[in-house]
Order: structure tokens, then sequence, then C-alpha cells
């Protein structure tokens, strides 16, 4: 089988190809310094709560799954099924895992 060739494109000019390849031989003998830059601010850290304070609580949890990998297994299987995302259903399992707890 024969390709037809694409005659909508214009042939390369090799003069073009030659000025291109040379002005990126071109480089200076030393290189320009880079803009001096600020110094970042360190970040601040949050004082740990003392003695009868209430700390703040966490805003992500990790889940350990050593012991467990039958239930992530059944989250994953039933995340795949019903197509819903892992984080929302496990938020979900929690809410009604501790309403059970709860005896609501």
């Amino acid at each position: 089988m024969v390709i037809a060739r694409n005659k909508k494109n214009p042939t390369a000019d090799p003069a073009a190809i030659a000025a291109f390849g040379a002005a990126a031989e071109v480089r200076p003998a030393t290189p320009e310094p880079g803009a001096p830059t600020k110094a970042r601010a360190p970040r601040a850290v949050t004082p740990a709560a003392q003695a009868g304070e209430e700390k703040a609580p966490p805003k992500s949890s990790l889940v350990r799954w050593a012991g467990e990998e039958e239930t992530r297994d059944r989250l994953i299987a039933y995340s795949a099924a019903e197509r819903y995302k892992m984080q929302d259903l496990m938020v979900k399992a929690m809410q009604l895992g501790m309403d059970q707890l709860e005896g609501r």
C-alpha cells in the first residue's frame, strides 16, 4: 500500500534550518547571574496546646489498614460498584458507624 505524501505542507527551507541551528549554538561566554530573590520568611509555628487547653481538630487523618485489609477491600469494591469517591464513602461509613455506636 502506497502512502500519499501530504502536499499541503511546504518544503523545508535549508537556509531557515541553518539559521535556527546557528542561533542555537551561540552561547554567551559566561552565564548571566539570576536575579536576586528575597529570602522566604519562616513559617509561623502553631504553639502546642498547654495543659487544660483544647487542641484544634485535625484537617485530615491517616487510616492504617494493617489487620483491616478486608474492610479496606470492601470499601474499595463498594466505591467502584456504586461510583462513590473513596473520601465521601469513608466519611459516610464513619458517620453511620458513629450513629450506631452512639445508639441513634
